[in-house]
């Protein structure tokens, strides 16, 4: 320890002016009384035992309580740090205070605070002050050690920060009342989220296209309503909570994004599907492994029999809430899109391609097969619904699909290529939630596997594969953005709603496959 002779009691004055002010002419009457000391971590400044001969008042560092070689409580700078049992009777302390952190104190003995008090009477409000602040800081204390672990652990890290850095494991586990391992695990969590808070800025800075992304100024709206749609009317969720997680997911903000100029009619056909379609993904996601594919198996089974006409099939109740969801909006449809055969064929193959798709994927997960690159390239367009809702573009568009047909086709490569770019920003998102199922269907899962790659290589990687795409994309573009047909301008800019609204909902809307993506910065 080491004293400070350069100190004078009259620096405690700003420091205590705002429990109870005194002059600095009285605070210099003490000089005799109280010393500064500086002490470094590990030392003892009462032994258990020993009798609590002195009070202190931390200004710099931190000094732990022990009881029995536990952390009980800190002092740090504004704490009188004194053990209050054995310095009231001096009595043999059962505790021990020993400095965590180099410490800087006042030390107060015990005959010297009563020399003051008889023989300075102006203190005593001051020294009656200070005794309350000791006790309201023990009760507050009290309050935190009740507190669950996690609640301790953000209230302690409120008012210290930084107090982690300075405790041994074994120190933070006592001070909070759990065991190391609840420790280890919670430090692993927060490393874990840390480093995914960084991948997402990351994303933020780097995923970003040189088209906008917009989402329907109706979108509240648009919400109420298709929960009604998919809660009430068609059970497509399992009860209130299933209702509850829909609308904090904020699903219905992907079709607002993604059909931002859809006319109100078409966009509310478009958010009832995409209601549907998330709660068949999810109900079939919590199927254990083995069932998922006669479940996806008797849902297409519905689905088929909805595009050929066949509406007499017996189904089990569950899957006849999906099929009774579709065969309303199919039933819907013709109207919407003027009765045009050639668009309805389109869309009835794009449909099937999707159940075919979403099939292939359980039976995999069923069997545990872990496909091939070659076949999740092709397949997870389909799979992903990035496919779908690209096909839905002209259903949005405010004209006759007659007069589209023609940029339409022409589309096909720059459609395939925005599929693709769908795909790829979704199995980025989802990784840390494939990874956490031990789900195979994710670029990033398959690359590790196949090619035995660390997992910032393969997030490297995909992203010069995004690189890629987008430029082979906005280069084929270029030819409908030049265009002097408004018709080709406008599906182009439709067409390209898509893959930033995909990215934008992810990121910026919906937890659904995170809870830090769509936090804001």
């Amino acid at each position: 320890m080491k004293i400070d002779m350069d100190w004078s009691p009259v620096h405690l004055k700003p420091l205590l002016d705002y429990i109870k002010k005194v002059s600095e002419e009285e605070y210099a009457l003490l000089s005799p009384y109280i010393e500064i000391e500086t002490s470094k971590p590990g030392e003892v400044l009462l032994k258990s035992g020993a009798t609590e001969i002195e009070s202190r008042f931390i200004l710099q560092g931190m000094v732990g309580k022990f009881y029995l070689g536990k952390l009980e409580r800190l002092y740090v700078q504004g704490d009188v740090c004194v053990e209050m049992e054995s310095y009231s009777n001096q009595l043999p302390s059962r505790f021990e205070l020993k400095v965590l952190q180099q410490a800087r104190f006042t030390r107060l003995p015990y005959k010297n605070a009563n020399l003051i008090l008889e023989k300075y009477h102006q203190f005593e409000d001051l020294s009656e002050e200070l005794y309350r602040l000791f006790r309201y800081r023990e009760e507050e204390w009290k309050a935190v050690s009740m507190f669950p672990f996690e609640q301790a652990r953000t209230a302690l890290n409120k008012h210290y920060p930084g107090f982690e850095s300075i405790l041994t494991q074994k120190q933070l586990a006592d001070l909070l009342g759990v065991d190391r391992k609840t420790i280890t695990r919670h430090n692993h969590k927060e490393y874990a989220e840390a480093k995914l808070k960084r991948i997402i800025r990351y994303y933020k800075s780097n995923l970003k296209y040189p088209f906008e992304s917009r989402v329907h100024n109706e979108v509240d709206k648009l919400d109420a309503q298709t929960l009604v749609w998919g809660g009430i009317i068609h059970r497509l969720f399992s009860g209130t909570r299933d209702e509850s997680k829909y609308k904090k997911l904020r699903l219905t903000w992907l079709s607002a994004r993604l059909y931002p100029d859809a006319s109100w009619e078409k966009l509310t056909w478009i958010a009832r599907l995409y209601a549907l379609l998330f709660a068949m993904d999810d109900f079939t996601d919590q199927l254990p492994e083995g069932i998922k594919a006669e479940v996806w198996g008797e849902i297409s089974c519905g689905f088929y029999g909805v595009l050929e006409g066949d509406n007499c099939m017996i189904l089990p109740k569950s899957i006849m809430a999906y099929r009774n969801a579709f065969y309303e909006l199919w039933m819907k449809l013709p109207r919407l899109v003027n009765h045009d055969p050639s668009y309805l064929d389109y869309l009835r193959d794009e449909i099937q391609l999707y159940l075919k798709s979403n099939t292939w994927e359980a039976e995999n997960r069923d069997r545990k097969v872990i496909p091939t690159m070659e076949d999740y390239l092709v397949q997870r367009p389909f799979f992903s619904g990035g496919q779908l809702s690209i096909s839905l573009t002209p259903l949005a568009m405010d004209c006759e699909y007659s007069e589209i047909k023609d940029a339409f086709t022409k589309s096909k490569a720059i459609r395939s290529l925005a599929a693709k770019l769908i795909f790829i920003t979704n199995d980025l998102f989802s990784y840390e939630k494939e990874k956490g199922v031990g789900d195979f269907h994710n670029l990033m899962i398959l690359k590790i596997h196949h090619e035995q790659i660390k997992e910032d290589r393969a997030r490297e990687e995909i992203m010069k594969y995004h690189r890629q795409t987008l430029l082979e994309f906005t280069t084929q573009a270029e030819v409908f953005r030049k265009s002097k047909s408004p018709t080709e301008q406008e599906l182009l800019k439709q067409i390209e709603y898509k893959i930033s609204g995909a990215a934008s909902w992810s990121l910026y809307d919906t937890s659904r496959y995170h809870k830090l993506f769509n936090e804001e910065e």
